[in-house]
């Protein structure tokens, strides 16, 4: 299993919520129209809180809230090299990407997206 991740900054002048409602109704319907027979998970996590370097907070001392410079931490689960090739493929033919773009464009700092690939280790949460 591969995962590709996405790190979304919304459009300058776009609230946290106008960028989760149309990513939510609008580029994501897009997603699984076009790629979703491609993929076994496709989450999105919206940051609400983040501290930097959680574990160094000495005693009795409030935590500041940090900004992470992003939006929503997407996650896509694809099967194999040749899915993402697929995917790739989708995303740049000549009559799908426009329309992507012309989407993107509502609601995202395109230039500033960063896109991941990860290997997942995942070992529980017992000791043995």
């Amino acid at each position: 299993m591969i995962k590709i991740v996405y790190f979304l900054r919304r459009k300058n002048g776009t609230t946290h919520e106008q960028f989760r409602e149309h990513y939510e109704k609008s580029h994501v319907v897009l997603a699984k129209k076009y790629i979703g027979h491609l993929l076994k998970d496709y989450v999105r996590n919206y940051p609400t809180f983040a501290l930097r370097n959680p574990s160094n907070i000495p005693e009795r001392t409030e935590p500041v809230p940090y900004d992470i410079g992003y939006d929503c931490i997407t996650e896509m689960y694809v099967e194999s090299e040749a899915d993402i090739a697929e995917m790739t493929r989708i995303f740049n033919d000549p009559e799908v990407n426009p329309i992507l773009v012309e989407d993107e464009l509502k609601f995202l700092e395109r230039e500033e997206t960063v896109m991941i690939m990860v290997d997942v280790v995942n070992n529980g949460t017992t000791l043995a």
